[in-house]
C-alpha cells in the first residue's frame, strides 16, 4: 500500500491564495472603527478628548421624533501590566443628554454631571454635543507614577428614551469601545 499526496494544481493554489486574502481583507473591514482620542494633562489633572463619534440614522430618527437621547460615556484608566491583568486605577461615567421640546421646536441639552444645560436650534448642533468630548477632566494627576504607561478606554452606551436609576441598569448596560490610548507620563 502506497500513500500518496494530493497534488493541487496551480489554478487550485492560486484560488485558495486569493480566497485567503479576501477573508483577511474582510475580517479587517469589519473590524471596529476608533474614534480620535487625545490625552493631554497639566501639574494637577489628566484630560481626554474623544470625538466626535457617528451618530446612527436611529439616534437621529427618534430625537425627530421627540425621543430623548443620551449618551453615557464611561471612561476607565488601567495601569498597563505586562505580566498580569491590568490593574483598574479609576472610571468616571459622563452622560450627555438631548431631550426634544416639540412645542418649541428645540432640544434641550444637558451634562447630567454639572447639570448645566442650554437650548439648541438643531438636531446637529445636539448631536455635536452628545457626541464628543472636549477637554474632559477626567483623573487626579497626582493617582498616576511617572514612567508608568497607562491605558484610557472609552466606551459608550446609547440611550433611547427618559433616563432613570433602576437597579437593573448597570447589569444590562452594554456599551461599544469608541476610543483607546496609552499614555506614560515623565
Amino acid at each position: 500500500m502506497s500513500w500518496t499526496l494530493p497534488v493541487f494544481s496551480k489554478s487550485a493554489t492560486v484560488l485558495a491564495v486569493v480566497f485567503g486574502m479576501f477573508f483577511q481583507i474582510s475580517i479587517a473591514l469589519s473590524a471596529p472603527q476608533l474614534s480620535p482620542m487625545e490625552i493631554t494633562y497639566d501639574d494637577k489633572v489628566l484630560y481626554c478628548s474623544v470625538g466626535p463619534v457617528a451618530v446612527s440614522d436611529q439616534v437621529t430618527l427618534a430625537l425627530n421624533q421627540g425621543t430623548a437621547v443620551a449618551f453615557s460615556w464611561e471612561i476607565i484608566i488601567e495601569e498597563v501590566n505586562d505580566y498580569w491583568v491590568n490593574n483598574e486605577i479609576g472610571e468616571i461615567v459622563i452622560v450627555r443628554q438631548a431631550i426634544p421640546d416639540l412645542i418649541s421646536r428645540s432640544l434641550i441639552i444637558t451634562d447630567t454631571k454639572s447639570a448645566i444645560s442650554r437650548t439648541v436650534h438643531t438636531i446637529d448642533d445636539a448631536t455635536e454635543f452628545i457626541s464628543r468630548l472636549d477637554h474632559f477632566p477626567i483623573l487626579d494627576r497626582s493617582l498616576l507614577t511617572s514612567g508608568v504607561t497607562y491605558s484610557v478606554r472609552v466606551k459608550l452606551h446609547v440611550h433611547e428614551g427618559e433616563l432613570g436609576d433602576s437597579w437593573w441598569a448597570e447589569a444590562v448596560r452594554f456599551g461599544k469601545t469608541v476610543a483607546l490610548e496609552d499614555v506614560t507620563l515623565p
